[in-house]
């Protein structure tokens, strides 16, 4: 996510059209770091519910 938002501040307003690749870039890495979140959240639950945190 560090690299990809950098990448979009170096590229100004180019950063976030949809014609060039970093845009996309910068988009990808924040979904996978929103899912990423929520399998942590889905293995806390498991966890709760297996009584082990």
């Amino acid at each position: 996510m560090d690299n990809a938002r950098y990448a979009t501040q170096v590229h100004g307003g180019y950063g976030f059209m949809n014609e060039f690749p970093v845009g996309r870039f910068y988009r990808d890495a924040k979904i996978l770091e929103i899912g990423e979140g929520t399998s942590e959240v889905q293995r806390m639950l498991i966890a709760r519910d297996l009584g082990l945190g």
